[in-house]
């Protein structure tokens, strides 16, 4: 796992939990907690879909 996968995942992380934290508030519903693994992929994914010979370092 490259970088900035992991980055994009940490923060999809912390995301996910900030939404449950919410959601969970409103609702006293653990189903929420689905919210923090979807968080997590959701910021990782624009990092996966790139194409490889794309590199914003330039």
């Amino acid at each position: 796992m490259e970088a900035r996968q992991f980055q994009g995942l940490i923060l999809g992380f912390i995301v996910g939990i900030a939404l449950f934290a919410f959601f969970y508030y409103e609702s006293q519903n653990l189903l929420c907690l689905i919210l923090i693994p979807i968080g997590a992929v959701m910021g990782m994914a624009p990092q996966l879909l790139k194409p490889k010979d794309m590199d914003d370092d330039e």
